[in-house]
């Protein structure tokens, strides 16, 4: 073991600190990276990939290791590759390399579209502007569905608007509240959020179905400065953070999935400000985006009966609690019914079954807005929702028109549930 923890540090000093955005990379940083998977098969392994994890941002790690044969996902530039590959080797690490990673990002297009042409294209990716402007529009077309409510500003002053689609809205029906995109480079995540609103307004089933007896409230892009700073350039695709600039150093950002005030910074995070994937922030909700998705669960806490934060990637659902991996919730066995009853009908619709467990089982991370709605604002059922598999961060928009109404199976039957739990029973019995 210790020839092998040696030979990782050795590593570790020839690649040096190249996660850092902003030092000058070109803007076709990572066309010539290589995606490098290792699986750990031993137990011993997974000490080299927990060093692997907290080495001060020497290489950039995009994916952990969740178990045996699970992939710790690596992106090397390509002066470091043969060191990387001849670590693997060392170390029996099963492995396998995506060669000119970068060259499969996405381009998105900095001029504004012609939408007023052909329209809001549902399966594409949109920049925030261009989301905000949708949701606007919805509204005001369906008046008798949606109520937008702004919640405030993020860090750099885009204004939020938290979407609301109800049949009767003053009848008081338990609320799925939805949010997406608090991690800026799983575009995913705001994609599947604009289809939700899409499919809620748009098709009559769902007003016989997913809106009968609930109301959903929407937030599609919670992290609309990282969001936008990832469209910028392919050097900043990969962002995950907020864009606030630290109090105490030099650095921008704040993992917002590590920064609710639930047994916060307990475990799974970074207090350097200059780390580029699990900075807490100096104290709780130091963000005004967390600070708001906070704000929609604690007022309107006696009506939310689910939570779904949508993230990308690796397929997993998962549930409180992700401080620890020690205990379970006591209301466990509902939480992970439940989440299998979505896995299996986003199968049955023919997309991929959801690796169901507890977020601390996956890996422990404290500070996540799933506990929070779970632990503080006391929503029954609370989960991260981790979507697709097999394109890391940068899902193909082509991809879009066939994986999001298979995932849109699984909110159906998140609404059954909700339904035929919360909703009073002359609603249960006209729907059944």
């Amino acid at each position: 073991m210790a020839n092998k923890i040696n030979s990782l540090i050795f590593v570790w000093g020839i690649i040096g600190l190249w996660t850092q955005v902003g030092c000058g990379e070109s803007n076709d940083k990572y066309d010539n990276y290589t995606l490098f998977r290792i699986y750990p098969t031993e137990e011993s392994q997974f000490e080299i990939i927990k060093l692997l994890q907290t080495s001060n941002n020497s290489i950039e790690v995009l994916k952990k290791s969740r178990g045996y044969n699970d992939s710790t996902d690596v992106l090397v530039p390509p002066d470091r590759l043969q060191s990387f590959e001849e670590l693997a080797k060392e170390n029996n690490f099963n492995y396998d390399l995506k060669n000119q990673y970068g060259r499969s990002f996405e381009s998105p297009e900095r001029a504004p579209r012609r939408r007023v042409l052909r329209g809001f294209n549902i399966y594409e990716y949109h920049s925030f502007a261009a989301i905000q402007e949708y949701i606007e529009t919805m509204a005001s077309k369906h008046p008798e569905l949606i109520k937008l409510q702004t919640l405030g500003s993020s860090y750099q002053g885009r204004k939020m608007k938290l979407v609301k689609i109800s049949q009767n809205p003053h009848a008081g029906n338990p609320i799925i509240f939805v949010d997406a995109g608090i991690h800026a480079r799983e575009w995913v995540a705001p994609a599947m959020a604009l289809y939700l609103i899409h499919r809620l307004v748009m098709d009559p089933e769902a007003r016989k179905r997913e809106l009968r007896g609930v109301d959903w409230y929407v937030l599609p892009v919670v992290n609309p400065d990282g969001y936008e700073f990832t469209r910028s350039s392919k050097t900043n695709r990969l962002w995950r953070k907020t864009r606030s600039k630290s109090p105490v150093s030099n650095c921008y950002g704040v993992d917002g999935n590590r920064n609710y005030g639930y047994q916060w910074a307990v475990s799974g995070v970074s207090k350097n400000p200059c780390d580029m994937e699990t900075y807490a922030g100096h104290k709780p909700f130091s963000e005004p985006e967390t600070q708001m998705v906070r704000d929609v669960m604690l007022s309107n806490a006696d009506r939310i009966k689910l939570y779904v934060s949508l993230h990308a990637y690796g397929q997993y659902l998962v549930y409180p609690w992700g401080y620890t991996a020690e205990f379970l919730p006591k209301q466990w066995r509902k939480l992970d019914s439940l989440a299998r009853k979505v896995s299996q009908a986003v199968q049955s619709a023919g997309g991929q079954p959801f690796k169901v467990m507890s977020a601390g089982q996956w890996y422990p991370a404290a500070g996540g807005s799933d506990d929070f709605a779970f632990g503080a604002a006391h929503v029954p059922y609370s989960y991260t929702m981790e979507l697709t598999d097999g394109y890391e961060f940068v899902f193909p928009e082509s991809r879009l028109r066939s994986t999001l109404p298979q995932l849109y199976e699984g909110f159906r039957a998140f609404a059954s549930e909700i339904r035929n739990e919360f909703s009073n029973k002359r609603l249960r019995d006209h729907a059944s």
